[in-house]
């Protein structure tokens, strides 16, 4: 069985053989595919735009050195305006270059994943769904990690803390000094004195990531940015403003941008705040694009800042109601869509699996001596993501983006929640497959496997998998009892994925109370 086969766009490839300094991230990149057997691809589309290069003697260099890639050629490109009804338009030789890359991953299936800093690129690709095999370099050496490196690492947490409590000296604050001028003196008089609240994420024994939080009134707002009172119907009543969103540079690709966002989101919504917002400056375009994901939008913008907000009320912002279910859960996260017209299904799901997915609701009856202590369980919890995968190979023929998903934790009698319904998710992709190479592509981005557990899903026998792609709403508190669910209606055992009907999912509901685990 050979390797997955990376192809890479010009700009990756020019971060990995220019002759000025390398940055370090793309060494650590190729020596990591050279370690695990991973093939690199150029495609001649590339290779071409690279002697477009009008620097001669950088063009000379990369040229002289391209040898050492495979060079992925001969594939039959079709006209335009084929490319453009699939991909978008196509404005410049670039464009071109952007599709040609895009239609050999896609349409073809010549290589495995796409990695690009270009965010184009990265816009085409969620256009046509291929957006889980479309990697940035960060995301790509977190990937080849996970996949291959037999180490076993720090699971990040999140930490309450409040501004005083944290060292002003700390590298999270040196690219914010570059940033803001009077950094230092706007989060001493602000934060520290006013011992202002923030979240920090810790990961490898140092702050990895810190968000600032504070609670504003809409003239405030206004204040700042005049135009922003445009984009509602009414005043919001009760705001949070994020002073300080950060992770520092050398952890990007770790989703902890995700896991802080989704702390914010969470600890926002459980508090019923109406509007949540923060600034950032458009350099900053793989926050922006993350933000985006989950319903901010750009409400203003002042001093070379984007003020991106978001509401958890469908009527607050003038911007049109999304109406198919999946959209909606994104744009009013973590709030979704229960009616008739979406579908829910009971997951039942061993321990191990619900440990590995789900580390911050984890509730065991045997503990350690450490876990009684009160800074431990108020103040920390393990940091998550909200996109995540399930793997399976239930009889379940189709699930749609949007249904609802229903976490059932099997018999185990050393957790708290056996047998019992504890998490909800909401599906945003299902596929079915038996092979290996396809479970890697499509779950490369969210998985918590390593390549040898997903071999083993596909090598034992030829029973299809499931592979479900879901975004985390919330974990249920108190969680629903087994005898509770015979009760209901929903007849045992739950031994595979089955659907629930809308009429026991309205009884049920009622006592679906989503606890956000928040700090």
């Amino acid at each position: 069985m050979s390797g997955p086969k990376l192809l890479i766009d010009t700009n990756i490839l020019i971060g990995l053989e220019d002759h000025k300094k390398i940055v370090s991230t793309f060494s650590t990149l190729h020596k990591k595919c050279q370690q695990h057997g991973v093939q690199i691809f150029i495609h001649e589309a590339s290779k071409k735009d690279i002697e477009r290069d009008k620097d001669a003697e950088r063009r000379k260099i990369i040229l002289s050195k391209i040898d050492k890639f495979l060079l992925l050629n001969g594939i039959d490109i079709p006209p335009v305006h084929e490319l453009e009804a699939t991909y978008g338009a196509i404005k410049s030789p670039n464009d071109l270059v952007d599709v040609t890359l895009l239609h050999s991953l896609h349409d073809v299936d010549a290589v495995d994943f796409l990695i690009t800093q270009d965010r184009g690129l990265h816009k085409r690709a969620q256009r046509v769904g291929i957006s889980g095999r479309v990697f940035r370099i960060e995301d790509a050496i977190v990937w080849l990690r996970d996949t291959y490196d037999r180490i076993k690492v720090s699971l990040p947490y999140i930490e309450s803390k409040q501004c005083h409590q944290i060292n002003k000296k700390d590298d999270i604050f040196t690219s914010l000094r570059e940033d803001y001028e009077g950094f230092d003196t706007w989060f001493h008089d602000s934060c520290v004195k006013n011992h202002r609240d923030c979240w920090t994420i810790i990961f490898n024994d140092e702050i990895a990531g810190i968000a600032i939080r504070k609670d504003e009134s809409f003239d405030d707002l206004k204040k700042d940015v005049p135009s922003s009172e445009s984009h509602f119907t009414g005043a919001p009543k009760k705001i949070l403003k994020i002073c300080t969103f950060k992770v520092k540079d050398r952890y990007r690709g770790e989703k902890l941008g995700e896991q802080l966002i989704k702390q914010v989101l969470w600890w926002a919504h459980k508090n019923t705040y109406d509007f949540v917002y923060l600034t950032v400056f458009p350099k900053h375009k793989y926050l922006i694009d993350m933000l985006l994901q989950y319903g901010f939008e750009t409400i203003g913008r002042t001093k070379g800042e984007l003020y991106l907000g978001k509401t958890f009320m469908p009527d607050l912002l003038k911007t049109s109601k999304s109406t198919d279910p999946l959209s909606y859960h994104r744009q009013y996260y973590p709030a979704f869509l229960r009616g008739e017209e979406v579908s829910k299904f009971l997951i039942p799901i061993k321990s191990p699996y619900y440990e590995v997915l789900f580390p911050e609701n984890v509730s065991k009856r045997q503990k350690s001596f450490f876990d009684d202590s009160p800074d431990i369980q108020i103040n920390k919890v393990p940091g998550n993501t909200i996109r995540k995968v399930y793997l399976c190979q239930s009889g379940i023929k189709s699930i749609q983006k949007g249904d609802i998903l229903l976490f059932f934790h099997l018999k185990d009698e050393n957790s708290f929640h056996s047998q019992s319904l504890v998490t909800v998710g909401i599906t945003d992709g299902f596929d079915i497959t038996c092979s290996h190479e396809e479970i890697l592509k499509l779950t490369a981005k969210r998985s918590v496997y390593s390549q040898e557990q997903l071999i083993g899903f596909t090598k034992k026998d030829t029973k299809e998998v499931k592979v479900i792609n879901f975004l985390l709403a919330g974990h249920i508190n108190p969680a629903i009892l087994y005898d509770r669910l015979l009760e209901i209606g929903i007849k045992g055992p739950y031994q595979s994925i089955r659907s629930i009907s809308h009429e026991h999912f309205q009884i049920l509901e009622k006592e679906l109370i989503l606890d956000v685990k928040t700090t």
